[in-house]
């Protein structure tokens, strides 16, 4: 086991490097005052203050006594998570902007949650109906590359990993009981963040096109022509394998098509126990019912690590 542990340890250090996931040496955190929203429900804000930039995250839990487990959210906008329009979704109906509310589905499920936005989309282009993704991301992404050495997806885990020291500072959050959970952009940074943080003990990621064949991993905003050669996200899965970890598909993203990734890394793993799969054949939006069943996962494999 002790070996197995080193091996990991080299891994993570390998991707966090490559990446240039490592939180901002001066980076700082701040958690406001609650305010309640007169629903039993409480709201702070968390001010995260990362490579020059100031992330507004939004930490939003049950009222109740004792320590809580926490899911961190990640996606375009905090505003999204819990429910709440912006111009990016101006034009959803109201169906799909309440099957994007993750946040609020988990707090209504006893979870507090922390929605963390992107930074790419705090800066990034006007939203309009022709807009493509290389016309909103693609400016801020060569802004990026000129200013900081890391990978545009490396600067989004960097201000996650940030995020998750802001949460174990809370002392009504239960440390051992974090969690995280994204659909598409947000799975592909929750699939990064569990991956090299372990103190992340279960996610979900849904959609997140794993495998470097299977997504816009290429894009400026992610990894652009840093690719890795020799190497692909079966080394992700490898290092959730021991905690809990579910790859969610409608078969868009993720499905059959990239089930090789998850079988190479249960080889390698050999004892693979807490990784598992979801596939079903609704497309890249998870319907209603898949939704239930990743909350209803993440809340068993969270309960297994609370405290007496």
């Amino acid at each position: 086991m002790a070996g197995e542990a080193i091996e990991e340890a080299a891994l993570r250090a390998w991707w966090r490097t490559w990446l240039g996931a490592v939180p901002d040496p001066e980076g700082t955190f701040a958690v406001d005052a609650p305010v309640p929203d007169g629903s039993g429900v409480r709201r702070r804000t968390v001010r995260l203050n990362s490579y020059g930039s100031v992330l507004e995250a939004a930490l939003v839990s049950p009222d109740v006594p004792g320590r809580l487990p926490v899911v961190v959210v990640p996606f375009y906008e905090v505003a999204t998570v819990l429910g709440e329009r912006t111009e990016r979704t101006r034009g959803w109906s109201d169906a799909r902007l309440r099957s994007c509310s993750y946040g609020r589905h988990l707090v209504d499920r006893g979870f507090a949650v922390l929605a963390v936005p992107w930074w790419f989309e705090l800066v990034a282009g006007p939203v309009g109906e022709t807009a493509s993704l290389h016309e909103r991301y693609g400016p801020p992404a060569a802004r990026h590359q000129a200013s900081l050495p890391m990978t545009g997806l490396g600067r989004g885990v960097a201000d996650l990993l940030l995020a998750v020291d802001a949460l174990v500072s809370v002392p009504w959050i239960d440390p051992a009981r974090i969690g995280a959970l994204g659909h598409s952009l947000g799975a592909k940074l929750v699939l990064h963040l569990a991956a090299l943080d372990v103190r992340i003990r279960a996610a979900v990621a849904h959609e997140a096109g794993l495998g470097f064949a299977h997504s816009n991993w290429s894009d400026p905003w992610y990894l652009g022509s840093h690719l890795p050669t020799g190497r692909d996200q079966d080394q992700l899965l490898r290092l959730v394998a021991r905690r809990s970890f579910l790859l969610a598909g409608g078969g868009a993203s993720d499905g059959r098509h990239n089930e090789e990734l998850v079988d190479r890394a249960r080889e390698a793993c050999g004892d693979a126990a807490g990784l598992h799969t979801l596939y079903h054949d609704n497309g890249h939006a998870p319907p209603d019912h898949v939704l239930a069943a990743c909350y209803t996962w993440l809340t068993a494999h969270l309960e297994r690590n609370a405290r007496p």
